[in-house]
């Protein structure tokens, strides 16, 4: 049998690849928010850099107004999530909690095996933003983004977050299934298999993982809902 090809090649790949695209990125940001020409109006040059972060914010206010995401936007989205600050602390915390276990993968219980599951929950963390968050929703024509509650009893509120992992927001404003959601992170996992190691490349553990994947959406959902609340509670008190 051929051995299959070690997350640790894989995850620094994967960064390479990931440093790449953010300096890209940051480049054409720089380049767009430069000072503009002398004969160039002011106003011109300003308002595509207002509207271009708000955009790619994965976080929506009630009320708030932004501009729509068109499908090459979409297509770009996950990018824009892979090179934010804090995109790998997933990554990180599932390969903590996955050697603390020795869960699926099975790489063992080392160093050395945090440092193939970290890699590996690396790669399958861009694939499902990939899935969930650019490709699927271009060809379903949902919004990718988390709209808010805000307002009204916790409960309510906790019970709406969590929805959320199975109801989506149309481009039209309309809600239905959450089709990128939960298929584009059961096509993530199914593509575990071709390379997991022996022992959890099997559908068992790609079923395991996309209900732990649909829970951890959930979770985020219910952080990016109260957070703002606390935050803004915290600073006011500060304040």
């Amino acid at each position: 049998m051929a051995r299959r090809r070690s997350p640790w090649a894989l995850f620094f790949l994967f960064l390479a690849l990931r440093g790449s695209v953010s300096f890209g990125f940051c480049q054409s940001m720089g380049s767009s928010g430069g000072d503009p020409l002398p004969d160039a109006p002011a106003a011109h040059v300003q308002e595509p850099s207002r509207y271009s972060r708000s955009k790619w914010f994965g976080v929506v206010d009630p009320g708030e107004r932004i501009p729509p995401l068109y499908p090459h936007d979409k297509m770009m989205f996950w990018l824009h999530e892979e090179v934010q600050p804090l995109s790998l602390l997933p990554a990180f915390t599932s390969a903590g909690w996955g050697n603390l276990i020795d869960g699926d993968p099975k790489y063992g219980s080392d160093s050395a095996a945090y440092g193939e599951r970290l890699g590996a929950a690396a790669l399958r963390q861009a694939s499902m933003r990939f899935f969930s968050d650019s490709f699927l929703p271009t060809v379903t024509h949902e919004d990718p983004r988390y709209f808010r509650k805000a307002h009204g009893p916790l409960t309510q509120r906790g019970v709406y977050a969590a929805e959320r992992t199975f109801v989506s927001q149309r481009d039209d404003g309309s809600h239905g299934f959450n089709y990128s959601g939960v298929l584009g992170r059961a096509t993530a996992m199914a593509l575990t298999i071709a390379w997991y190691p022996h022992g959890s490349s099997n559908w068992r553990a790609a079923a395991q993982g996309w209900g732990v994947s649909l829970a951890g959406s959930a979770g985020i959902n219910l952080f990016h809902e109260f957070w703002p609340d606390v935050r803004d509670r915290v600073f006011q008190r500060h304040r």
